[in-house]
């Protein structure tokens, strides 16, 4: 389970409500810059950031993950964690976001849709019962973390990259696992003013009981409402309300 754990002494910042990740996100760059690290230096290991900021292995890599995707983190595989230009560059994107990076987003959505449709379709007609067992657990796992802990946070798209994967189509996987990585940047924001993991929990175990009884057309139409694009226009509106200052014009 993701829990922040006590703080220990020495952290960064004070722990401030909010998600475990998000809150490890702005511990990592307040790291990089209370000690003054430029570009090129190295990081200390995961072990010592899980002790500083009293956080599980999976919270730190996701806020690994979204720094790197922010292009503020250089993960070298078999090496360590290097600080990169951007670090240095001031607060993410959350305040205004780009017109751009917004219409990335739609495309994102859009894409996403077809790509889980397929996937959703695919292992609704050929799954085993040991594949919706796994994704139930899955389910009733994260479930039971976010009422013990509302501020729990699972990884990105955790329940598509396991229904592509378990479709035997490694095509959709390695394309979801592209788009996960595109969505921790380009999402990074809307989530931290929508809030919405209990609702987008409710309707993965609503797809997941269409799928176990071979609903394939009812699983179809529940993904499409999930994968809304409506409501991602919603979110994107609260979103620049939420990040618009009172003198900006």
């Amino acid at each position: 389970m993701d829990e922040p754990g006590t703080e220990p002494a020495g952290a960064p910042h004070s722990r401030r409500k909010g998600r475990v990740a998000e809150r490890v996100v702005e511990e990592l760059r307040a790291y990089i810059a209370d000690n003054d690290l430029r570009p090129g230096d190295r990081l200390p290991p995961e072990r010592v950031f899980m002790e500083l900021l009293s956080v599980s292995r999976s919270s730190l890599r996701e806020a690994v993950r979204v720094l790197s995707a922010m292009g503020s983190i250089e993960v070298v595989h078999g090496d360590g964690m290097y600080v990169t230009a951007n670090s240095a560059d001031g607060e993410p994107g959350r305040a205004m976001f780009d017109t751009r990076e917004e219409h990335a987003l739609r495309n994102l959505v859009e894409t996403r849709l077809g790509v889980e449709l397929a996937a959703v379709t695919a292992l609704t007609h050929r799954g085993a019962d040991a594949d919706f067992d796994a994704l139930a657990a899955m389910l009733d796992e994260q479930g039971a973390n976010l009422k013990e802990d509302s501020s729990f946070v699972w990884e990105p798209l955790a329940f598509e990259l396991a229904i592509a994967s378990m479709s035997g189509n490694t095509w959709l996987c390695e394309i979801e696992e592209r788009l996960r990585d595109a969505w921790v940047r380009l999402s990074s924001g809307l989530k931290a003013t929508v809030g919405r993991h209990a609702e987008w929990h409710a309707e993965h175990v609503a797809i997941l009981a269409s799928m176990r009884t071979g609903n394939v057309a009812q699983a179809q139409r529940l993904v499409m409402a999930h994968l809304s694009l409506e409501r991602f226009e919603s979110d994107l509106a609260k979103r620049s309300r939420a990040g618009r200052s009172p003198n900006r014009r």
